[in-house]
């Protein structure tokens, strides 16, 4: 992993709290939720002006004055003197669109049963994002929907209000300690939040396309904001919100999905929750890759995928770290990362401060863990896009030269030039021109033993030292990265051997020739477990700071393996080098104990 250069914003919260920190972004805003702690958005103006705000719900556009009334009473045949009072509110027509709350009413006398009497309403002149203004007239104490102007006034000729379409009515149910929700998500151009401490099983979502308003007409509009609780026997405190197909509600007890109405939309009026799963979810933020959540359950330590199974019409969750148990052992996952290219990867930082790798192709139905381990322990991950690829950055911790010290590095991506090829943990990669021998800028290596690589040759044990190490016999390079060594490991599962009736659990076998097939590989070791491990270097004289043919290549091991119950087939990398193994053939032969 490289160390870079990062840009720094500062965040409203401490540090003891960011696990508990929830987002939802949408283009240039990020929105957090934190259960203890107002909504909040963070904008970026630029590469470096970020910016925290609270976020204060409602409408935009200002609550307009109360509209000026004028009564005209050219029929007086019969008339009985009534009061008529009305309020507007101002539209914005332009994305989001948005409706202001009611302004204050105004009330005047006429008798608008006679033929020939009116009242003229006046509003102010459109201006700003402002396009029109509606006008609403009380009836019973509610105020209904009359019309709308886009000029400065308005005719009622005794029209009855539709006491189904009503002003919106200001509200903010995360007002005030208690009510903040710890959970956000967008899904269905709506912004939903849930999990307060007061209501822990508590829904809630803004106005349709406009993430800052809560809003509520009387009765509901279908693009009100709204709220709702999930009902069932046992505490279903929610912990994370996932928008796939549908929206997934996840919860201390199980996992629920919100159906809405018969075409899958989700108004105030119709939610439909529907209990898809028993088994809940800690406090780690799902991943949603293409169709498949993966989630760390409440209960046990291991990783969970949840998917739709055509099969059963509904939600399938299946153990995807049941074939490495012992990676899980007396460990939690405290967060995944999902890196989609150049590689399919679930990456998991381990409670202890491991890092595990899930490498998933879905559409091949290949699955496999790893360990990464280093010179110290990941304290977090995330992965964040550049350039066409997916980019891990980590935050670890290491002593270097007796100091406890965290680094925030990022994991190379693979070259097929040896000489760009990052194969070293905590470096810096540096170019030289003209070249040189004494290679500085290390202080974040001071004191340490470390290991070069320049120009696609290699050198280890190299001390830094006043910031700076010399590579060997005087060698001047162009291009040298510097970092702390480590060795990978790839053991194939032991061969299934049998003889008759009889498996390799009663039988001894023992590993017959190797064949290694390669692409863009150096520097690799391979054997059989238990025996010595043979160097594998091209037999054609090509340079040492060259890779193998990009084509795949075979090379072939007879290794002098002992007979044992089960054996394996081991491959090192213990050089800064690329080593990419296609695949690993074998023969095996067995005897009788």
């Amino acid at each position: 992993m490289g160390a870079r250069m990062i840009y720094q914003a500062v965040s409203p919260y401490p540090h003891d709290q960011l696990a508990g920190l929830d987002h939802a972004q949408t283009a240039d805003v990020l929105y957090a939720a934190h259960i203890n702690y107002a909504v909040r958005k963070l904008t970026r103006y630029g590469h470096t002006d970020w910016r925290w705000a609270t976020v204060t719900f409602g409408p935009t556009i200002a609550t307009p004055a109360a509209p000026g009334v004028a009564a005209s009473s050219p029929n007086m045949t019969g008339y009985v003197a009534k009061s008529y009072s009305y309020k507007i509110t101002a539209v914005k027509d332009s994305a989001p669109v948005q409706e202001s709350r009611a302004s204050g009413l105004t009330t005047v006398t006429n008798d608008l049963d006679l033929s020939g009497n009116y009242n003229t309403i006046t509003v102010p002149a459109p201006s700003g994002d402002v396009t029109r203004h509606i006008i609403y007239k009380e009836q019973g104490g509610a105020y209904g929907y009359i019309g709308g102007t886009d000029g400065t006034s308005f005719k009622d000729q005794n029209l009855q209000p539709i006491l189904s379409d009503t002003p919106p009515v200001g509200e903010n149910p995360f007002n005030g300690d208690g009510n903040y929700p710890g959970a956000v998500t967008f899904h269905q151009q709506r912004l939903f939040f849930g999990g307060t401490r007061n209501v822990i099983n508590g829904q809630f979502f803004t106005r349709s396309a406009d993430p800052e308003n809560m809003d509520r007409s009387r009765p509901a509009r279908a693009d009100d904001a709204g709220s709702y609780a999930i009902l069932a026997e046992k505490v279903n405190a929610i912990t994370h919100l996932v928008s796939a197909e549908e929206l997934l509600t996840f919860t201390t007890d199980s996992i629920w999905r919100i159906q809405g109405d018969q075409n899958g939309i989700i108004t105030p009026g119709d939610i439909n929750p529907k209990r898809t799963s028993g088994r809940g979810a800690r406090r780690v933020k799902p991943l949603l890759v293409d169709n498949i959540v993966f989630f760390s359950p409440s209960r046990g330590s291991t990783l969970r995928a949840l998917g739709f199974s055509f099969e059963i019409e509904g939600y399938k969750s299946d153990n995807v770290a049941i074939f490495a148990p012992h990676l899980f052992k007396e460990f939690t996952l405290t967060k995944i990362a999902y890196q989609e290219e150049p590689f399919s990867c679930v990456w998991g930082l381990r409670s202890d401060g491991a890092l595990l790798c899930f490498t998933w192709e879905a559409e091949q139905q290949v699955w496999g863990w790893s360990r990464i381990e280093t010179d110290g322990t990941f304290e977090d991950i995330e992965v964040i896009p550049e350039q066409g690829y997916d980019r891990l950055y980590a935050l670890i911790r290491r002593t270097i030269g007796g100091v406890d010290r965290v680094f925030h590095e990022r994991l190379a991506l693979p070259h097929i030039d040896i000489e760009e090829a990052n194969h070293l943990d905590c470096s810096l990669t540096q170019a030289f021109n003209p070249p040189r021998n004494i290679i500085p800028n290390l202080w974040h290596l001071e004191g340490s033993v470390v290991s070069a690589s320049y120009d696609g040759y290699v050198a280890h044990d190299l001390l830094v030292e006043n910031g700076r190490t010399a590579l060997p016999s005087g060698y001047e390079a162009t291009l040298v990265t510097v970092g702390l060594r480590y060795s990978g490991y790839v053991e194939t599962l032991p061969g299934a051997l049998t003889k008759g009736d009889q498996s390799n659990h009663v039988n001894t076998q023992q590993i017959g020739d190797i064949v290694i097939r390669c692409i863009d590989t150096r520097g690799i070791e391979v054997g059989a477990s238990g025996a010595p491990l043979e160097a594998i270097e091209p037999k054609d004289g090509t340079a040492v700071n060259e890779l193998m043919d990009v084509k795949a290549v075979d090379y072939r091991v007879a290794p002098a393996g002992d007979w044992k119950p089960t054996s394996s087939v081991i491959v090192r990398q213990a050089e800064p080098l690329p080593a990419h193994i296609v695949a690993i053939f074998t023969s095996m032969q067995g005897a009788d104990e």
